[in-house]
């Protein structure tokens, strides 16, 4: 897996490589934000779901805010090493979704976004997941510890 940064907030940003890591911090003004997200090459999801994904987490998660900058496509691109046709895709398919909306000579913004219908796609997505688990006779103590170890996780 690879780590990348998505870069929010005003215009003008600074660019600091930090190490090889593809980590970036990016300074605004006098106020420094790093957003981190991983990449799994190895994964049967395409890149461009990953990144969408990611970006929708980091909205979920009130890392990005409506009205916050995201990175440029090549910027991203050149961040994770990736085509910049796959950042163009993930970014050009969220904008259909009204997820991003794009200011002309800027870049791309949040807009205004619906915490709900986020919400409910990730509890699809965990409710077939849990259906996967019952078929493998996993049972449901360890399925609840393991959750219980997640949300544990970030306290």
């Amino acid at each position: 897996m690879m780590s990348s940064s998505i870069l929010t907030k005003r215009n003008k940003e600074r660019k600091m490589k930090i190490d090889r890591n593809h980590c970036v911090i990016v300074q605004y003004y006098s106020e420094v934000i790093a957003l981190w997200f991983r990449i799994d090459f190895h994964s049967s999801k395409p890149i461009y779901e990953q990144i969408k994904e990611k970006i929708k987490l980091l909205i979920l998660s009130g890392k990005l805010k409506e009205g916050d900058f995201v990175p440029s496509i090549r910027s991203l691109a050149e961040d994770l090493g990736v085509n910049l046709n796959t950042v163009a895709r993930a970014y050009r398919e969220l904008v259909q979704e009204g997820v991003l909306e794009v200011k002309r000579g800027e870049g791309y913004i949040v807009s205004r976004v619906n915490r709900g219908k986020f919400q409910a796609q990730l509890e699809e997505k965990l409710k077939k997941m849990l259906e996967d688990c019952k078929k493998a006779k996993i049972p449901l103590e360890r399925v609840l510890k393991l959750a219980e170890e997640v949300y544990r996780g970030d306290e």
